[in-house]
């Protein structure tokens, strides 16, 4: 492998001139947050304002004024950002290309956000098993796709399904998975959970007045105890489901495009082939909530 600290995490090429380095998270936003916390995402012990990973520093100002600028200027009003993502829920696109909408410019950030915090984590560690977790996602096919993809002005991720709630609690929170591949980034009253790369497969099981029944459940448990977890109830209901479909996302690359080939199928009864077994996603449920030190109906 080549030494990734000499590689730019935006466009997987070789930094020959001097290297920049990339905040994943705008030192900006986490003054406005005053967060100085460890990083969820690994083993080692960092502050926030020190997760940074090398990059091109052309690649660098591209990032930050085609989306970081714009993301920043979202979360002035997590209002309007909270209305403008539900908004936008009702579609799934069956063509992928390049586009501006509030829902693509968030999903590339957290996109950003959640291989960044790997790729920053398998660069620095010094525990060898966290490394090989962090190698499986950074090397991984995903990623690949996430780079060509920007590469070519599509942003900077693959169709994924992205999901807002809003709760009392305000505390920030940050949590990602590395299987089923999700991030969670709470900002003030805000939370954002990203289905990474999933083909817009949870948004095809999830959507609707099941996805609004979900966001009353939260709602319910915020109002309950204002000091409960409510976002991470969403995450563990959104991360049960993605992990009990029975399908896989399938990308197909071609020299300009990136064709996301998930939702298509050739089974003759694809509402009963794809049924999910109601009793998988309960285990799984109780499964994820238990790691997340919630239990149910407590």
């Amino acid at each position: 492998m080549n030494d990734l600290r000499r590689v730019c995490f935006f466009c997987n090429k070789e930094i020959e001139e001097k290297k920049t380095l990339e905040h994943i998270i705008p030192n900006s936003l986490l003054g406005r947050l005053r967060i100085k916390e460890e990083t969820i995402t690994g083993r080692k012990e960092s502050q926030y304002s020190r997760i940074k990973v090398p990059a091109h520093s052309s690649c660098n100002s591209e990032f930050g004024s085609e989306y970081e600028n714009k993301v920043l200027e979202l979360l002035d009003d997590l209002d309007a950002l909270y209305e403008a993502i539900k908004s936008e829920e009702p579609g799934i696109l069956m063509m992928y290309g390049p586009g501006q909408s509030v829902s693509e410019i968030i999903t590339t950030w957290l996109s950003k956000i959640y291989y960044g915090l790997f790729y920053y984590d398998l660069i620095s560690t010094q525990d060898e098993e966290w490394r090989d977790i962090c190698s499986f996602v950074v090397s991984g096919k995903n990623f690949e796709y996430v780079r060509t993809s920007y590469k070519n002005g599509h942003g900077f991720q693959l169709p994924s399904s992205l999901y807002v709630f809003k709760t009392s609690n305000t505390n920030t929170d940050l949590v990602t998975l590395v299987d089923p591949s999700s991030i969670l980034l709470k900002i003030g009253s805000l939370t954002l959970i990203l289905c990474i790369c999933d083909g817009y497969l949870t948004k095809n099981y999830l959507n609707g007045e099941t996805l609004e029944r979900l966001r009353k459940w939260v709602r319910q448990e915020d109002e309950r105890d204002t000091r409960f977890p409510s976002h991470k109830l969403a995450l563990g209901e959104i991360v049960a489901l993605r992990s009990c479909i029975p399908k896989t996302p399938k990308f197909i690359s071609s020299e300009n495009q990136i064709i996301n080939m998930s939702l298509s199928t050739m089974v003759a009864n694809p509402d009963e082939y794809y049924r999910i077994d109601e009793q998988a996603i309960s285990d799984a449920r109780v499964e994820i909530l238990r790691e997340f030190n919630i239990e149910l109906g407590s």
